[in-house]
This record gives C-alpha cells, sequence and structure tokens, in this order.
C-alpha cells in the first residue's frame, strides 16, 4: 500500500513539474499594434493599420498645391472622400485598385477589407452657408478609434456626436471652411473629446492659390501641442491622457 501511495505521489509530481514547463512556453498574447499616420498635405492624410491595411483620406489633385505627392503614387486599400471637391476627391492620388467610400453614398455603415466605417452627414445652421453636402467619417484601427470631420461648417451637434461615437484621433479643419469659426471649432472638441486632434485644410507654402486660413491663430490657443515629421505612429496604449494637438510636417 504504502509503496502505491508513494508512486502515485511521484507520477503527479513529474506530471505536474512538466505541465508546468509546457505552460510557461506558451507565447504571451500582445495588444494592438502601432497605426502609422502620413500626412500628404492640405487634408489628406493615409492611415495605416498594423497589418499594412491603409485608409486615404480626401485626396486632393496635386495641380492645385505644391505638395511632393504625384498621381498615382499613394498606395490604400480604401478612400474616404468627404466631400466633392478637387482638394479632397481626387482619386487618381491612389495607387493600385481601392475601394472608394465618397459622400452622399457613405453616408450610413460602411464595411471594407475588415474595417467597419460609419458615414455621419454633417449639417449647417447658416442658412447663407453653401448647400455643399459634407460627411463625417468614423472608423477604428488597431484600438484607436478616428474620425476624419472633412470640411465640416458647423459645430458639430450632440446628436452627430452621439452618433460618431467615441474619438480618440480626431482630424479638424482649422483653416476653413470660412463658416467654421473658432468657436465652432472649440465646442466640436469640446462635444467629442477626442485624445488627440490632428489639424488640417490650412495654409501653406505649398497651398498655392486655395484660399485658407493660417494655423497660428488657432494652435496658440491649445495648451497641448506636440510637432510630428511628415509619418508618425500611434500606439492604444500610449495615447495622452489629456487632448493634445499634434502638428504634422507635410513630406
Amino acid at each position: 500500500m504504502y509503496r502505491r501511495t508513494l508512486l502515485l505521489f511521484l507520477v503527479l509530481l513529474f506530471t505536474g513539474c512538466f505541465g508546468g514547463h509546457r505552460r510557461s512556453r506558451e507565447p504571451v498574447a500582445v495588444g494592438p499594434g502601432n497605426v502609422t499616420i502620413q500626412y500628404l498635405g492640405h487634408a489628406s492624410f493615409r492611415v495605416s493599420s498594423s497589418i499594412g491595411l491603409s485608409v486615404l483620406l480626401d485626396p486632393f489633385d496635386p495641380s492645385l498645391f505644391t505638395y511632393s505627392v504625384k498621381v498615382a503614387s499613394v498606395p490604400a486599400d480604401i478612400i474616404f472622400v468627404t466631400h466633392e471637391d478637387q482638394t479632397s476627391n481626387y482619386t487618381d492620388l491612389a495607387s493600385g485598385s481601392p475601394q472608394i467610400f465618397r459622400s452622399s453614398m457613405a453616408a450610413g455603415i460602411n464595411r471594407a477589407s475588415g474595417i467597419l466605417a460609419k458615414g455621419i452627414r454633417t449639417s449647417s445652421e447658416n442658412l447663407s452657408a453653401s448647400s455643399r453636402l459634407n460627411v463625417a467619417f468614423a472608423w477604428a484601427m488597431d484600438g484607436i478609434r478616428f474620425c476624419d470631420l472633412g470640411a465640416i461648417e458647423d459645430a458639430i451637434s450632440p446628436s452627430e456626436a452621439l452618433n460618431i461615437g467615441t474619438v480618440d484621433v480626431l482630424f479638424l479643419p482649422v483653416g476653413g471652411p470660412p463658416n467654421f469659426t473658432q468657436e465652432k471649432r472649440r465646442i466640436t472638441v469640446e462635444r467629442l473629446k477626442p485624445r488627440i486632434v490632428i489639424p488640417m485644410m490650412y495654409a501653406t507654402s505649398h497651398s498655392g492659390k486655395v484660399p485658407l486660413g493660417s494655423l497660428g491663430e488657432w494652435l496658440s490657443r491649445q495648451p497641448h501641442v506636440v510637432r510630428v515629421g511628415s509619418t508618425f505612429t500611434l500606439n492604444q496604449a500610449t495615447l495622452p491622457l489629456v487632448t493634445t494637438v499634434y502638428v504634422a510636417t507635410p513630406r
């Protein structure tokens, strides 16, 4: 009886040791990877996930600006066009055969290449404003939630903010359209509460004859500002705790 008990004990001890050793060899789960953002100029960005899936935002006609981007030079899987204008709907800027979501046809829920994107039509309370349709896009990559407001003309309403949902990174026009005033920008940021604001659509030395306001006036009112290059990365785990402006430099 004693020998049987000892033998059982040794078997359990041997099995337990080796079982623990096998568990220690199992791979450790990792969180979402980095998202890479490339600023092309004006309101155009290329946002790429950790697995290489890329979204091109509002591609512009290179003939209107002097940014160093050529026709058919930007690889993209998906294109979001917020409004119909040569400064934002020149899809020939992309190479390959991307899936295109544009303005009125993109309102609502869209699915492409594993990404679920929501198109939210923005309104304007200003009766003298242009009737140009604008659709904001909200989507997520690697656990980071993005929103591109496009050529919005009025502050985001509470119902629009609810429709957009939680925002980590907000692409915000700061030099246009003319009806989108500093106060409307303030209200919009306050309602969406993004972790990062990336300014766009402002005058630079590459803007040519496109009428735009400057970045400086709006930027001078922002308490937290970080300057980044034309290409930078973000990770969900290291997003700032307070709203911070990331100013990108076009390549």
